[in-house]
Formats: C-alpha cells, structure tokens, sequence
C-alpha cells in the first residue's frame, strides 16, 4: 500500500460539493465565520430551510453566523435547541439552529454574486478576502 501523496501534475481536482444533498451546515473553528455564512447561503439557494448546528466548543461561531445573515436580510431563525446524542463513543452535545430563508433572499443572493463576480473581473488575482497593510512613517 502506497502512501505517497500525488505530485502536482498529479493531483485531482475537487469535486463541486452539491448544496441540495446536505441535511445541515455543521460549524467548527476550522474555517472562519464567512466561509460558513457562504455555505448557508448556498444551501438555501437549493432548499427553503435548513439546519445550522455545532459541537458547544463551536457554538460561539454558529450564532455569528446564525446572527449575521439575519441581520443582512438572508434568513429566519425559526427554532433553536440544544440536543445530546449518546451513541458506543459517549454522549455528543450539539447547538442546533434552524433557519429559513427570507423572501428576499434570491434578490439578495443573486445581487451579491453579480457585486462578487465584477469584483473577480477587475482583478483576478484576488480573492474575495481583502486585506490592509499598514506601513509606519
């Protein structure tokens, strides 16, 4: 068994994950808050609601998130809870959010892609991710 990693010529593309397919948007400090508004955001384009949920480590971010696309207009939080799962590891606690889209969430969507996708035009070296520097005198 090999466990040599592909050189880059032989690397494979990553598949596009499909939005439709997924239950819920788990959250964790893996990845910064935006990454995780942009994942909601798309899984609401396919489905009308959805399920937002973390580990309580984590719970912190998924309000952030939760809170932030309420307050730009995307979404609804119709419910949260706290649930425990208890399976042959332990006991597994989660935050649970459940959200609904607004109904101006496609003009919404849709006017934040075409702002992002002229952005990209203009400069494509750069990612959506800006930042500053700042330079002493």
């Amino acid at each position: 068994m090999s466990t040599q990693q592909p050189t880059t010529g032989e690397r494979q593309e990553r598949q596009e994950t499909d939005y439709s397919k997924l239950d819920a948007v788990n959250v964790s400090f893996r990845r910064p808050a935006k990454w995780y508004m942009y994942v909601v955001k798309r899984v609401l384009k396919e489905k009308a609601s959805t399920v937002i949920k973390a580990r309580p480590s984590a719970a912190a971010q998924t309000i952030r998130v939760a809170e932030a696309l309420k307050r730009l207009g995307y979404l609804e939080i119709t419910n949260y809870s706290t649930t425990t799962v208890s399976d042959s590891r332990g006991l597994d606690r989660f935050l649970v959010i459940n959200v609904t889209r607004t109904k101006d969430f496609n003009k919404l969507y849709d006017a934040r892609e075409d702002e992002r996708k002229k952005m990209l035009e203009q400069n494509p070296n750069t990612t959506t991710t800006t930042t500053t520097t700042t330079t002493k005198k």
